[in-house]
């Protein structure tokens, strides 16, 4: 009996994945494009938010909570020949941080059904040499700003 419960778990953990709920794409939801921005003769991938860039700077230090996102703002486009309505196969979401509401950071996360879905996140560029209250479950990588 207890084999057969392990399996079923298994099964359903397999199939369902793990990582957060995600809700539907709003009617507002922003098609992010992706863009480059040069730093010091680097350059990074950035998104455009409120008239902030923000490249990235860590991913998840340990478990963030549902409490922890304060809401889906949008999407990355993947396709720069699609249109910008989303759509459930946009799987890259971008969110905004409930502990940080001055907006220095967002969210991105892969919502494909995997076992290891992926968490990164970015910091606006306006923020660098600034003491910015950064949340706990943000591994910073070592990007030193």
């Amino acid at each position: 009996m207890n084999k057969k419960i392990f399996i079923i778990f298994m099964l359903t953990f397999l199939l369902v994945g793990c990582g957060l709920k995600y809700s539907p794409l709003g009617d507002d939801a922003i098609a992010f494009k992706v863009k480059e921005y040069t730093y010091s003769n680097d350059s990074y991938l950035a998104i455009e938010y409120n008239d902030r860039i923000y490249i990235p700077y860590g991913n998840l230090k340990y478990d963030v909570s549902k409490k922890d996102i304060n809401k889906c703002i949008g999407y990355i486009v993947q396709d720069e020949n699609v249109t910008s309505i989303p759509s459930e196969s946009d799987t890259t979401r971008v969110y905004t941080l409930t502990d940080d509401p001055d907006e220095n950071y967002l969210m991105v996360y892969y919502i494909e059904t995997t076992l290891m879905n992926q968490l990164f996140f970015y910091r606006a560029v306006d923020t660098f040499g600034k003491e910015i209250k950064t949340p706990k479950f943000i591994d910073t990588n070592s990007y030193g700003y």
